[in-house]
């Protein structure tokens, strides 16, 4: 099994008068984040499915994904992966699906916290830029410090 976390292209600033949940991808988080995920295409051919936060800037994201992979009914809006999601709730949901490629889409501080946990049973620092993917490796099933790091790669990488 290979789990894919994924933070969301880069969104509008926060601001009054909109909440924090129905903040958008800039059109330049669009673009950017659509060219990095055409290129990923040479390194992952296929997602099984595609498990979102509920806030905008990530199904946005999530949606992206799904159509450069042509995955449209993949996608799956969980609240557990809303800002304060747990590695716990990211394991639970990889190993109660069918597919071996698994992708999630989420916020910071949680996508570094839940790589250290899937990678190490001690904490290590993570730089989870916007836009960046990152693939952890399973033997079977996902478990805690039970992953092997594969990549991280910043959207900047397919962004010259």
């Amino acid at each position: 099994m290979n789990i894919y976390l994924i933070r969301h292209g880069d969104a509008e600033k926060i601001s009054i008068g909109k909440k924090d949940s129905d903040r958008e991808l800039t059109p330049s988080g669009r673009i950017k984040l659509q060219s990095a995920v055409i290129n990923w295409k040479n390194l992952i051919k296929d997602l099984d499915s595609i498990i979102t936060s509920p806030l905008a800037r990530a199904v946005q994201t999530a949606n992206i994904i799904a159509e450069v992979y042509g995955a449209g009914d993949k996608i799956i809006i969980d609240k557990k992966l809303s800002p304060g999601s747990r590695t716990e709730s990211i394991i639970e949901i990889a190993n109660s699906l069918n597919g071996l490629e698994i992708a999630f889409v989420g916020h910071q501080p949680d996508l570094s916290e839940i790589l250290s946990d899937l990678i190490s049973p001690k904490a290590a620092y993570i730089d989870f830029k916007k836009g960046a993917i990152a693939k952890v490796s399973f033997g079977n099933k996902a478990g805690m410090a039970r992953g092997t790091l594969e990549f991280l790669i910043p959207v900047s990488v397919f962004n010259s």
